[in-house]
């Protein structure tokens, strides 16, 4: 039947879980996410297909979203749209590099203060 759209199942993995969902092939990015926030309940989200960030307004052809592709899913915290917090840069900044000099702490104590 010529007219009968295209189902296309897809894994999404995060760093803590994983599911299949099945979508049309001619679908959105969009739709992808608003299926990963009814499973999920997150809101705030970054998909990635072979490490390309996908655009939500994208059909899913553009990133070549096949029949069993893996779509990585990075939660995120708050709305990727939101200034970013300096101090919580410097501190994740902190935390990963071991060594610490008096201006990195300064930073620190002047974002806590």
């Amino acid at each position: 039947m010529a007219g009968k759209p295209r189902i296309v199942r897809i894994k999404f993995e995060s760093p803590t879980s994983e599911f299949y969902a099945e979508v049309r092939e001619k679908s959105r990015v969009r739709e992808l996410m608003k299926i990963i926030t009814r499973v999920w309940g997150d809101e705030y989200m970054r998909t990635y297909h072979k490490s390309k960030e996908m655009k939500s307004d994208q059909f899913l052809s553009t990133y070549n979203i096949k029949d069993g592709s893996i779509v990585k899913v990075q939660v995120l915290a708050e709305s990727p749209d939101q200034p970013v917090n300096v101090c919580t840069n410097n501190f994740k900044f902190m935390e990963n590099n071991k060594k610490l000099n008096r201006f990195s702490i300064l930073g620190l104590i002047h974002c806590v203060s």
